[in-house]
């Protein structure tokens, strides 16, 4: 049992240095020293595996360390079932992969709906809505926009502020809905016998 919690406690810290490294990473012209060099080198060969898959890049959004922290939470949660059952079954493995991918995918979701409602708040406060914080957030939340322009094509053209209201009720519901089925997913993969 101790050594399944001094793994767990291993992991933990590696994700732990991992969030501050890509947190530290967005302010790149104040951060330097020893401390930082240090975590580069302990967190970049890991970092480095999940970078050569192109599609975890999209536009200016990198989900390389998304997928890095994701495959930790992964292997935590398995040592987890490991330690709390004294095995891993098929069902389980299953379940935990299960979660752990809708645990990224709400995460986006919650992100870009965060996102999409700032913009659309900036727009109605601001009478041109042309600042440079809502062309930014536009710019952030336009792969959501037109995944649902693709998804829903209307006869008749709306606005990009439509677009935009679409896009966070589509976003919510997806949430709700997504976040009921993959439950529901994940407790058939727990009880499988295998």
């Amino acid at each position: 049992m101790t050594f399944w919690r001094f793994l767990t406690a291993i992991i933990y810290f590696y994700i732990l240095l991992l969030s501050l490294r890509i947190i530290l990473s967005w302010f790149q012209g104040s951060v330097s020293g020893r401390p930082w060099e240090l975590l580069i080198r302990v967190t970049d060969p890991y970092l480095s595996l999940f970078s050569r898959f192109r599609f975890l890049r999209q536009g200016m959004f990198d989900f390389t360390p998304l997928a890095a922290i994701l495959t930790l939470v992964v292997v935590l949660r398995v040592i987890d079932s490991i330690g709390r059952y004294g095995r891993i079954s098929l069902g389980i493995f299953l379940g935990v992969v299960t979660g752990a991918i809708w645990s990224a995918v709400a995460f986006l979701l919650f992100l870009f709906l965060i996102l999409a409602v700032l913009r659309a708040i900036l727009l109605a406060v601001s009478s041109t809505g042309t600042s440079r914080l809502a062309s930014a957030l536009g710019f952030m939340v336009e792969p959501a926009v037109s995944l649902v322009r693709r998804i829903l094509p209307l006869r008749q053209s709306l606005s990009d502020q439509q677009y935009l209201y679409l896009t966070i009720a589509f976003l919510f519901v997806f949430r709700l809905l997504g976040g009921y089925l993959f439950g529901l997913l994940v407790g058939v993969f727990y009880n499988l016998p295998i």
